[in-house]
């Protein structure tokens, strides 16, 4: 598995059965059970501009809702959104209609036939559990494709230069290398999805959840909870339609103004990454061997032998039989999207980092570089990197660089920023930007816009070290919309879903059912810390 299919892992960690979940607590009843999609169900389920629900994988029900590619005219060409919804349980007082949005290409089909039944049972009993498959993504049509056939996608995985920030290779050579392989992937998507590719931004995303809405219609409130990049969905809905929502939470804070500006991926950005980095080391040392498999007496020694395999990684790449080497852009990789979950991921990179230091490859490392890409359309909770790439570059402002030497400067002040990880997350998004070459149809200017006043409470949610999505992100965007609050949990992690908290589930359950706020200065806890150690104040 090469470094873009990382990411992935991110997706395949949101969710533990076996755990508290993301909105139950410990004594539950037990939840509508998870489905697997089926990847030929949506082609065979008729589309249409009115909202047909058809029952589907047991206990759900879906539907493909035709809305216009292009909101000017509407009489035109036509997106198949698909939509899957577990409905409110009878048994309970009926709320309404909560959309779940992960962002980033997660599909929201999946995740509602995923984790849905964690998300209602049993605080939101009285909700209908909806997600739709946003633009280019999962089972809505078209699908964003960038290649010929998968093999063609994997094997620009498979050749990937060594990543920003590798100090083996000369700075400008760095960024040169990496650039002409991002200008490959955007004229790759130009080709292949160019005549749909301008209308899958977040705007025309956004006027599609109005257009569902629509379609509902009758009793019962409407909801919006997005993660991470689907915040971003949920300020530009509140935004562009104030009065339509009762209730919006945005759970790990993207910017606004920043996403549609020069995009969200400066110094602040992950002005927390580095905290959420040095959990790994605290958390290590305050557990034993039997739980991390890099354990030192203290911080400072895992730091100091975590230094040691850099180097060495940097002047003798692990050989992987069959598969290649395990190299710094790896491990940094790992680094990376293991901050994003660590309660499941450090355990795992400790295992990697102990065999790294060994020189021999282990199931951790062939784990890492042995698992192939998923094909699109996924059929998980991993989004793909070409819309990832796709969606930033298009919600932001063109931008441009002439030469290596424009970009350096960027570079280095997130690298000051982030040594470990501004390289492989921040700086790479930002250099995919610059390669891209397809804007959107039209240029949204969030200057100014999220400054209103929403008919619903807004309850934004920040972790105290979320590497991407700091806490300050949701208390800059709480002074945007006037009638908001910030729930801060002290928590390591990106976003909400990566941690249990009952506090947290007891508040939000709270907000949605009965209109109820947190305190201004209410704080919640993790229960369930990395190694089993607790965080103390992050």
């Amino acid at each position: 598995m090469k470094l873009l299919t990382a990411c992935l892992l991110v997706g395949l960690t949101f969710f533990d059965s076996s755990s508290a979940g993301p909105l139950t607590i410990s004594k539950r009843q037990a939840p509508t059970p998870p489905q697997t999609p089926d990847p030929a169900y949506f082609s065979t389920l008729a589309a249409s501009p009115n909202l047909k629900w058809s029952s589907c994988y047991t206990d759900y029900q879906c539907a493909r809702l035709e809305v216009p590619l292009n909101y000017r005219k509407p009489k035109g060409r036509k997106v198949k959104l698909a939509i899957v919804k577990l409905p409110a349980k009878k048994t309970a007082k009926y709320q309404g209609s909560l959309f779940l949005q992960v962002g980033l290409g997660t599909p929201s089909t999946n995740l509602v036939l995923a984790a849905g039944g964690l998300f209602q049972t049993p605080t939101l009993e009285g909700w209908d559990i909806i997600g739709w498959d946003v633009r280019g993504v999962g089972f809505t049509t078209p699908l964003l494709t960038c290649f010929p056939d998968e093999a063609a996608r994997q094997a620009f995985e498979d050749n990937a230069p060594k990543v920003l920030g590798d100090p083996t290779v000369p700075l400008y050579q760095n960024i040169q290398e990496n650039y002409d392989r991002y200008k490959v992937l955007a004229k790759a998507c130009k080709k292949k999805s160019r005549d749909f590719l301008p209308y899958i931004d977040t705007p025309n995303n956004a006027r599609d959840l109005r257009t569902i809405i629509k379609a509902i219609g009758g009793k019962g409130k409407f909801a919006f909870w997005g993660y991470q990049y689907a915040s971003l969905l949920g300020e530009t809905f509140a935004g562009l339609y104030p009065n339509i929502l009762d209730n919006l939470i945005l759970d790990g804070v993207v910017q606004g103004e920043k996403a549609y500006g020069f995009g969200d991926n400066g110094p602040s950005a992950i002005q927390d990454a580095e905290k959420a980095f040095n959990v790994f080391f605290t958390s290590c040392a305050n557990a034993n061997n039997a739980t991390c498999a890099f354990h030192e007496a203290t911080p400072e020694l895992i730091r100091a032998r975590f230094r040691k395999v850099e180097k060495a990684l940097l002047a003798k790449p692990v050989p992987v039989r069959g598969l290649g080497e395990f190299n710094y852009g790896f491990l940094h990789g790992i680094i990376s999207f293991a901050v994003t979950n660590p309660k499941d991921l450090f355990p795992f990179l400790a295992n990697v980092l102990a065999e790294a230091e060994s020189g021999v490859a282990g199931p951790n490392i062939y784990g890492v570089l042995g698992t192939p890409l998923e094909p699109l359309p996924s059929t998980g909770l991993g989004g793909s990197f070409e819309y990832n790439t796709a969606i930033q570059a298009l919600d932001a402002d063109p931008y441009r660089i002439r030469s290596p030497k424009d970009f350096a400067p960027y570079l280095k002040r997130i690298l000051r920023t982030s040594p470990n990880i501004g390289g492989v997350s921040a700086a790479a998004t930002q250099l995919q930007r610059a390669a891209w070459e397809v804007p959107a149809a039209v240029n949204f200017n969030g200057d100014g816009f999220f400054n209103v006043r929403t008919r619903a409470t807004v309850l934004l949610v920040g972790n105290t070290a979320d590497p991407y999505t700091p806490l300050q992100n949701a208390k800059s965007m709480s002074r945007k919309f006037r009638n908001s609050r910030v729930l801060t949990v002290n928590a390591v992690g990106f976003t909400s879903l990566q941690y249990t908290s009952e506090c947290r589930v007891k508040v939000v359950a709270a907000y949605l059912n009965d209109n109820v706020l947190p305190a201004r200065d209410a704080v919640c806890q993790q229960d369930d810390p990395p190694f089993g150690v607790p965080l103390g104040n992050l």
